[in-house]
């Protein structure tokens, strides 16, 4: 599902130019051309700079400005981080096509993907941006990947072509393989020139995560802290405007857009999710992604232009078993009874407000990627585990568990019982659990709720230490549709091994199709060598995951974002091509920025 077809041979005769227009890199940027626009405007009094206001919790102190590393670094973990630093383009979630950003384009020649940079660009330090760059950034990610990843760890060699184009051999790819690449963030040769320059002739020589060299490498890399941000977006740091309250950025005029935007300043406050919802509920801010309380939600109903926007979710909460702790749970009939105690739209409404949807389908994946795969008709005749508690009974009953005083034994005679695990400080995941708790109670299962901390709640997840939690099924970091299955099936989940997680056996008995290895078909479905290899071992997977529910969906996510029209912003656009898209990802709002689309309040 790339942008443009796979070609058996790249026309080396041509020029630069000349290739990316018959390969079609800017048919993108040619279509939005008439999009964008220059002007600036004025601020909502018709005097000063025309900012656009956000908010996100950072922290200037211990936020490191190795960006490369991405994970706790200032700002990357926001939704602000491509208007200083760009990634290379911008995946539409809808229709599996690319919008480029610092890249001009892609094509692959075979095995190999060819990346072109946007010409004319230059870092916020004056330097320009080129090939060495992303050989650089690309060496770096290539020996931090690690061997169980996509993308990265399947490149075998890296060659510049020329100035502004790198060649990326591949070792088997397959469908959106590139999707790593393309979402990478190129980081500055300024920046990182030894660091760069060793990690490239240690790719070159064939070392990768986890030999000798890398670790001798790896443990500068670490350590390595630079003083500031050089910025490739249309935005940069103002460093005399950096404070523990807010952030400011300004224009970057030689990076990508940075006479195009319509803002002059962008500034992010800094809160957490119930501060973000009182500057919002203030005034103060024009755009949030932090997740609002249902009260709060409430509130921002009396603001003035408030509206919300959407964000289409990809995954959802659910419980994930333990079937090593609680192997009474590897009765089907016992997981869909448990199922069928819970009311999934109550426990969604108080955990989430408006933000959530039901369950339709109980595919594994969420309802607008099963109607994908297969057809309405189709979907009718899968199992629902809406609320029932005569249909709980009966399960209940035929797994050989019975009912004494109001409370239910299990085969042996001993007295059902479960602990219910959520994550301390993560409301929606609290809520959840304390919902199930009553819920399971109330049918006469004893269960009790608590919450992990909330510092690393995935290393008690993947080393099984709970019974039943509450955790994600789908997937949002994934657009392909495999990625719901990796993490249903696999993410968690190594019986007898150091990370057991859910301890669930991949081989399983299905109903309708027999044996059926659902590790194999989560490669299948990745890799398959034709769609409709993929497609089968995908619908496969609905059907098993439906049949067998290894882990309950409860509700999931509709990402509501509040923003405020007319006191900065003109406003937000109702529809857009991208609007599909999960929100930290690939988000449209951002976009919309980038792109010009947004647009100040005139006086």
């Amino acid at each position: 599902m790339t942008s443009a077809p796979r070609q058996n041979a790249f026309l080396h005769d041509l020029s630069r130019r000349r290739l990316l227009r018959a390969v079609g890199f800017g048919a993108a940027g040619a279509a939005g051309a008439g999009l964008l626009t220059s002007c600036a405007g004025g601020d909502a009094s018709g005097d000063g700079p025309t900012r656009f206001n956000g908010v996100f919790d950072f922290d200037l102190d211990s936020q490191t400005r190795n960006v490369h590393t991405e994970d706790g670094a200032l700002l990357l973990n926001s939704v602000y981080k491509d208007l200083f630093l760009c990634t290379g383009a911008m995946f539409n979630w809808a229709s599996h096509e690319w919008d480029h950003l610092l890249l001009e384009g892609h094509e692959w020649d075979g095995d190999d993907l060819l990346v072109a940079l946007e010409p004319g660009l230059r870092w916020s330090d004056g330097e320009e941006l080129d090939a060495d760059d992303m050989m650089y950034s690309y060496a770096m990610r290539i020996l931090e990947a690690p061997p169980w990843g996509f993308g990265f760890p399947q490149v075998q060699e890296i060659e510049k072509v020329d100035g502004l184009t790198v060649r990326l051999g591949f070792d088997d790819p397959f469908e959106n393989i590139e999707r790593s690449i393309l979402k990478h963030r190129i980081v500055s040769k300024s920046t990182y020139a030894d660091l760069g320059e060793r990690a490239l002739a240690l790719v070159q020589d064939g070392v990768r995560q986890g030999d000798d060299e890398h670790t001798e490498w790896n443990a500068e890399y670490i350590e390595f802290a630079p003083e500031g941000i050089v910025c490739s977006g249309p935005y940069k740091f103002d460093e005399a405007r950096m404070s523990d309250a807010r952030i400011t950025l300004v224009r970057n005029e030689d990076g990508y857009q940075g006479t195009e935007v319509n803002f002059d300043e962008v500034v992010v406050h800094k809160g957490d999710n119930r501060q973000s919802a009182l500057l919002v509920q203030q005034g103060e801010v024009d755009y949030s992604t932090l997740a609002p309380s249902a009260a709060d939600q409430r509130a921002f109903q009396e603001v003035e232009g408030f509206t919300w926007i959407e964000h289409a979710g990809y995954d959802g909460v659910g419980l994930m078993f333990n079937y090593a702790a609680k192997p009474e749970l590897e009765d089907v009939r016992v997981r869909k009874a448990l199922a069928h105690v819970l009311d999934g739209e109550q426990i969604g409404q108080v955990a989430r407000g408006e933000g959530y949807h039901r369950i339709e389908y109980y595919a594994g994946l969420v309802d607008r990627q099963a109607e994908e795969i297969m057809s309405a008709e189709e979907l009718a005749e899968f199992e629902t585990y809406g609320q029932d508690l005569q249909k709980a009974e009966e399960l209940l009953e035929e797994a050989g568990w019975t009912k004494e005083g109001g409370s239910w034994l299990l085969p042996d005679g001993s007295a059902a019982e479960f602990e219910v695990i959520g994550v301390a400080g993560w409301n929606d995941f609290e809520l959840t659990a304390t919902q199930v708790e009553e819920a399971w109670n109330g049918f006469g299962i004893s269960t009790t709720a608590r919450n992990v901390p909330k510092d690393n709640p995935w290393g008690i997840w993947g080393a099984g230490d709970f019974e039943v939690a509450v955790r994600h099924w789908g997937n949002p970091e994934q657009p392909d549709h495999w990625g719901a299955f990796q993490m249903n099936f696999l993410t968690e989940n190594d019986p007898g091994g150091e990370a057991p997680g859910q301890s669930f056996e991949l081989q399983v008995e299905s109903p309708s199709r027999g044996e059926v290895d659902l590790e194999e078909l989560v490669a299948t479905a990745q890799r398959g060598g034709t769609e409709e290899e993929r497609t089968e071992a995908l619908r496969t997977m609905m059907i098993v995951f439906n049949e067998l529910l290894p882990r309950v969906p409860i509700w999931g996510y509709t990402y509501l974002s509040p923003a405020v029209e007319g006191v900065r912003v003109e406003s937000f656009a109702e529809d857009h091509p991208a609007d599909q898209n999960e929100q930290y990802q690939d988000n449209h709002v951002i976009l919309q920025l980038i792109q010009g689309d947004l647009r100040p309040v005139q006086e």
